[in-house]
């Protein structure tokens, strides 16, 4: 029985792998292309009545990981050398955002 297992982008290609019964087909097509796949491709499969039981019976591991620091630190703000801009800073993080909104609302952008 053959079908295609995998399509995968890569960069400006596209990646489909098809099992057939001597082995794999791997195909790499340049942008834009048309893949032509069979009805019934995405179907979902469902689990047994058994296998189902059997996870049910599995501890379930639930973790939280630490988010990492920010690796990213502003430096220095600097003026651009041409005349007519303005650089006005209007806090740091979420903070920020009702500095935005006024703003944008004085420019007649909302």
């Amino acid at each position: 029985m053959s079908g295609v297992k995998g399509i995968s982008l890569e960069g400006d290609a596209v990646r489909c792998e098809q099992e057939v019964a001597s082995g794999r087909d791997v195909y790499r097509l340049t942008l834009p292309a048309v893949i032509g796949v069979k009805e019934g491709l995405n179907l979902p499969r469902y689990p047994s009545v058994p296998g189902r039981l059997r996870a049910k019976r599995k501890p379930l591991v639930s973790s939280s990981p630490p988010r990492p620091q920010p690796r990213l630190t502003k430096l220095r703000l600097k003026l651009p050398p041409q005349a007519g801009k303005q650089v006005q800073i209007l806090g740091d993080g979420p903070d920020a955002a009702p500095a935005v909104v006024a703003i944008l609302g004085e420019l007649g952008l909302l």
